[in-house]
């Protein structure tokens, strides 16, 4: 028997892992067919959440005789095979859907703009509190957006939130280290039509070679950058002493900046003040684009507004991922 964890629960697990906490094995996906639901097994089992009225504790079963409503809790049915890669091991019997599943789950359950955030966040290196929001530390990257796509493409046809999985992928990036890399990343890298001010290929956290000479000076064989915009030549970065503490961070010193430019890489730095409302940051990609030597472009009103939509969906202080 044993329970199985996934939805909202899942992507809790997961974004909440720490870089100290070991990710759990992978399980097989015929695991689900044994997966049961209900209060006596909720309480008894060892599970990284217990059942909670105001955030339910989300659980996979294989019938719809199990699923139902509890007190604390839900039940969601999954009738359709489900591919390898799809769950992970917990204590006992117990499983939960992997970072892939974790993902399709919430494309069929959230809009377009929250998918592919979810998307960004499970891509990501970063993790974030047990309240949904702000960055707690770094850790390694539970998965790639290489895997999302297999995974999805694997997903059985007609398997609700695969479409929307699948395009939100387009514009999900791997390895973004905070959540303010995240909202310069979707709203650099998408158009204006979902509420970029883009779109701008993107890379987050670029390798940056650095010649023997200014290897001794720094002290470091090689940079990483936030954002790399390789169409530009470009590094846009987010200037903030509490996200930038890898060892090969760029802080924005003097001395590091004349070392990333002076291997031919410009360098644009966000700060926190530049963009904390959305006419500051309409003024910030004003200069951005600027330094990249673009038109300056004139959105219609339904674009704007869209904008404004995904700013305030982002940066709101009640904004939570689960």
């Amino acid at each position: 028997m044993g329970l199985s964890v996934g939805f909202d629960s899942s992507l809790r697990y997961w974004l909440t892992k720490t870089a100290d906490e070991a990710l759990p094995e992978p399980a097989g996906s015929a695991a689900i067919a044994r997966a049961t639901a209900g209060l006596r097994e909720v309480r008894a089992e060892s599970l990284p959440f217990g059942p909670n009225e105001r955030r339910p504790l989300h659980l996979l079963v294989p019938d719809r005789r199990l699923g139902h409503r509890m007190d604390g809790a839900v039940a969601h049915v999954i009738s359709r095979p489900l591919p390898e890669g799809s769950l992970c091991r917990l204590s006992g019997d117990n499983t939960i859907a992997s970072p892939e599943l974790t993902y399709a789950q919430m494309a069929a359950s959230e809009p377009f703009i929250e998918t592919v955030r979810i998307g960004c966040y499970l891509c990501s290196t970063f993790s974030i509190g047990d309240d949904g929001r702000d960055y707690v530390g770094e850790r390694g990257q539970l998965t790639t957006v290489e895997s999302l796509r297999a995974y999805v493409d694997r997903l059985p046809p007609g398997t609700r939130g695969v479409r929307r999985a699948r395009e939100a992928l387009a514009y999900v990036i791997d390895g973004l280290a905070s959540p303010m890399e995240v909202f310069l990343g979707m709203g650099y890298g998408m158009p204006p039509s979902l509420g970029g001010m883009g779109p701008f290929v993107m890379h987050a956290n670029q390798r940056i070679e650095i010649d023997e000479r200014i290897q001794e000076l720094l002290g470091s064989r090689f940079l990483k950058g936030d954002l790399y915009l390789p169409e530009f030549g470009t590094d846009l970065e987010y200037d903030s002493r509490r996200f930038h503490t890898g060892q090969y961070r760029l802080d924005h010193t003097q001395a590091r900046r004349n070392a990333i430019e002076a291997m031919g890489i410009k360098t644009v730095s966000a700060t926190y003040g530049q963009i904390d409302t959305f006419a500051k940051f309409e003024n910030f990609t004003w200069m951005l684009r600027k330094r990249l030597g673009l038109v300056q472009p004139e959105y219609s009103p339904e674009e704007r507004q869209a904008q404004m939509a995904l700013y305030d969906t982002l940066l709101s202080p009640t904004s939570r991922l689960f």
